[in-house]
């Protein structure tokens, strides 16, 4: 590297791009001739280009030094990536089964990582080792041997790869950690055996090629926030995981109310909100969830197969805007330098819980709709009927768990939320007229729920003394 330009320099940064771009369709040219000639199967030379691109994605801190010369490498990689598959180019990539789109959240995961990352190599390696080698032994793995598997949306894995991407991302963790950061023996294992739980169960649950966007970014978010705690606090978070997700396993084969995904994903929400939030966030959830088995029983499991149960789109749906506010919380409490009013008092709970109760009052208003008692009914009642249910189901006791009695601006805000929710349901219906209880029905419901919330969010806001310009950090 001593022989080119300067890294830093304009003149520098092309060089090196050129080089890395120019490797990169040599590489990609060299795994085509091997499929053409000796027709492995399409998985090896995908996972050969998926760990190939990694480790050199893996030295890129110590070869380029802005992301804006990544930002471009990426899109000259991309670009013609796409074309080929339009094309019907590069079989050795693109002839597969399943739908995915790999090789675009491959280089977006790359990028977001090396900008969120910098100055924390050894955190960047770790999260590119859960992406590139973990995923690579998983998929190879998991297809020559496994045995027992189940289905995520349209895609099928093994119990044999999940167990052998938690086995490589352990030790993909803790190895480095133990060597190269101050972290002591004891809490290197209980973070690596956190971090490689939790980022086993989003691999599993990640359709698409999803889990090359959500792997590198989600596995550094966890190093930041893991690594300050002591084992004996780790301990506790992964017991409760643990727990949480027995819970969710022993829930879905009894009730076959959730498929073995949708089991995944459930355990990952509560977790979350009792990871992010504290132990009384899980009452919102859990309630919620409670709520909506009730209601799949009482009509017949209409979100989903009652044979199949509901699988991570379900949960994903009904969950992502309520996460979404989890995130935003724990972000300015903990994150957000100088967030300041934002930073105390959990002032987005109200809006995750806002959310959930909206949530199940749109899936409340589409299951009276279906039941003889209710179909009959006006929709005026069948929506009040909805509204009162997720009022006094989860709005009411998921505020109380955590306020007290000191509540009565936030019953307003998430009765505001489901009512508005309610409503945009009803516009969305009108304007996207589709199946309300498939894929896009749900799709219709997060959008509805998030208008709801981003609505209601001045309000909140005035009430708190704040404004949305406190948003920014």
């Amino acid at each position: 590297m001593n022989v080119l330009p300067a890294a830093g320099t304009v003149l520098g940064e092309a060089v090196r791009a050129a080089l890395l771009a120019a490797g990169f369709g040599v590489f990609v040219l060299a795994i085509e001739r091997w499929y053409q000639r000796s027709h492995p199967p399409v998985e090896w030379t995908r996972k050969t280009l998926h760990v190939g691109f990694g480790v050199v994605a893996a030295a890129l801190p110590w070869i380029i030094t802005s992301h804006w010369t990544l930002l471009v490498l990426g899109m000259f990689i991309v670009v013609p990536l796409q074309v080929a598959r339009r094309r019907g180019w590069l079989p050795s990539l693109f002839d597969v089964e399943r739908p995915s789109m790999g090789e675009l959240y491959f280089p977006l995961g790359v990028y977001l990582l090396f900008v969120a990352a910098s100055g924390q190599r050894v955190f960047y390696i770790i999260s590119l080792v859960t992406l590139v080698l973990c995923d690579a032994f998983a998929a190879v793995l998991g297809d020559s041997y496994g045995r027992y598997r189940y289905r995520v949306h349209r895609e099928q894995r093994s119990l044999e790869g999940s167990a052998v991407f938690f086995l490589a991302a352990f030790l993909g963790t803790h190895i480095p950690l133990l060597l190269f950061t101050p972290i002591d023996r004891g809490a290197s294992v209980m973070i690596s055996l956190q971090i490689a739980l939790l980022v086993t169960s989003f691999e599993a649950i990640s359709p698409g090629g999803s889990d090359n966007l959500v792997l590198p970014i989600g596995a550094y978010y966890l190093l930041v926030k893991l690594t300050p705690n002591s084992s004996a606090a780790i301990g506790l978070q992964l017991a409760a995981q643990l727990a949480i997700l027995i819970a969710m396993l022993v829930l879905a084969k009894r009730t076959r109310f959730l498929t073995f995904s949708g089991a995944l994903a459930a355990h990952l929400v509560l977790y979350s909100a009792f990871s992010l939030g504290g132990p009384w966030w899980i009452v919102a959830p859990v309630l919620a969830l409670a709520f909506l088995l009730a209601l799949d029983r009482a009509h017949h499991g209409r979100l989903a197969s009652a044979a199949e149960g509901h699988d991570v789109r379900t949960i994903f749906y009904t969950a992502i805007v309520a996460t979404l506010w989890l995130f935003a919380d724990n972000a300015f409490a903990t994150l957000v330098p100088e967030a300041g009013p934002l930073s105390k008092g959990h002032p987005f709970h109200v809006l995750f819980v806002g959310a959930l109760a909206a949530a199940l009052a749109v899936i409340a208003s589409w299951s009276f709709a279906n039941m003889p008692r209710f179909r009959r009914r006006a929709p005026f009642v069948r929506s009040a009927a909805a509204l009162l249910l997720a009022f006094v189901g989860v709005a009411w006791p998921g505020l109380w768990a955590l306020r007290g009695e000191q509540m009565t601006r936030e019953l307003g805000v998430a009765t505001l939320i489901c009512l508005f929710a309610l409503l945009a349901d009803m516009g969305l219906r009108r304007l996207l007229p589709r199946v309300d209880f498939g894929q896009d029905g749900l799709r219709r419901l997060a959008l509805g729920v998030l208008l709801a919330t981003l609505v209601v969010l001045p309000l909140h806001l005035w009430w708190q003394g704040l404004s949305t310009r406190d948003l920014l950090p």
